[in-house]
């Protein structure tokens, strides 16, 4: 009579090669996702850093823009016509908005996922921010440090 099956060993030996190997790929591919969501956040910010600067360019929004000097939260972007404007163009709500990503380029964790702005429509600067609003963090119009390796 032939033994049709695997033994208890060597289905015991196949469970610990898998389990080595996916301790060893564990690391990698956590750092690989985390990437591809800091990737997805620098281009979300760029978006809507080019959706603001298309919408002043309309002129019942640009008297609906409230200037903003220092980084102020998207989410909370004054002027309902032009907050209107920015999120329907990127198809997003207003009050979901946020990133993905907790950990910059270096492994530092970021203060939050909250995108901000900073807008001087008569020169029409636009600058926005992604986990805090210091200038590490700037996204638009250059990477700051924390986004950069």
């Amino acid at each position: 009579m032939k033994n049709k099956g695997f033994s208890l060993v060597e289905l015991i030996i196949v469970i610990a090669i898998m389990a080595i190997l996916a301790a060893a790929l564990a690391p990698t591919l956590v750092k690989y996702i985390n990437k591809a969501r800091l990737s997805r956040d620098i281009d979300t910010g760029c978006a809507v850093a080019k959706e603001i600067i298309a919408a002043v360019t309309d002129e019942k929004v640009y008297e609906d823009a409230q200037e903003h000097a220092t980084p102020y939260p998207i989410k909370d972007m004054d002027g309902e016509q032009f907050k209107a404007t920015v999120f329907k163009s990127l198809g997003i709500e207003a009050s979901s908005f946020e990133g993905k990503s907790k950990r910059d380029v270096h492994g530092d964790v970021f203060q939050d996922n909250d995108y901000y702005y900073t807008l001087d429509s008569i020169r029409n600067n636009v600058a926005v921010y992604y986990g805090g609003d210091e200038p590490g963090n700037m996204i638009y119009p250059t990477l700051g440090s924390r986004f950069v390796e």
